[in-house]
C-alpha cells in the first residue's frame, strides 16, 4: 500500500478534479446536442403559412426545437413565414426555424403548426 504525502496529494489534486470536470463538460455537450437530428439547412428559403385548429389561439415561437425551450414570440394561424431550417427532435416532431415575413421575428415552430407552400421538406 502506497501512502500519499501532503505534497503528493497537492500534486494529484489537479488531475483528480480535472477529469470529472472534463467528463461533465462532455456529458453536458452530449445532452445539449443529442436530442435533435439536424436535417439540414435549406439551400434557399421556402415559405409557409401557420395553421391551428383554433385560429384565435397563439402559436409559440421558441428559442429551440423543443417544447421546453423559451417562448420568444407568438404567431397566429394565417401568418406567413419564411422557412430557413428544420430538425427532427428527440420526441419525433419536425421543427422549423422560421422568420415572419412582416415582423422579421424568428424562432422554432413545431411542424404541425406549419403548412409548407411546397413539398420540398
Amino acid at each position: 500500500m502506497k501512502l500519499l504525502t501532503a505534497s503528493g496529494l497537492l500534486a494529484a489534486l489537479p488531475i483528480m478534479f480535472a477529469a470529472p470536470h472534463a467528463a461533465l463538460a462532455e456529458t453536458l455537450q452530449d445532452i445539449h446536442t443529442q436530442p435533435f437530428v439536424t436535417v439540414g439547412y435549406a439551400e434557399y428559403a421556402d415559405y409557409a403559412t401557420l395553421v391551428s385548429y383554433d385560429p384565435a389561439s397563439p402559436i409559440n415561437v421558441r428559442d429551440g426545437a423543443s417544447t421546453r425551450a423559451y417562448i420568444r414570440h407568438i404567431g397566429y394561424a394565417g401568418d406567413r413565414v419564411e422557412v430557413l431550417d428544420r430538425v427532427v427532435s428527440g420526441d419525433g416532431y419536425m421543427w422549423y426555424f422560421v422568420r415572419f415575413t412582416v415582423s422579421n421575428a424568428a424562432g422554432w415552430i413545431r411542424g404541425d403548426f406549419v403548412s409548407l407552400d411546397s413539398d420540398r421538406y
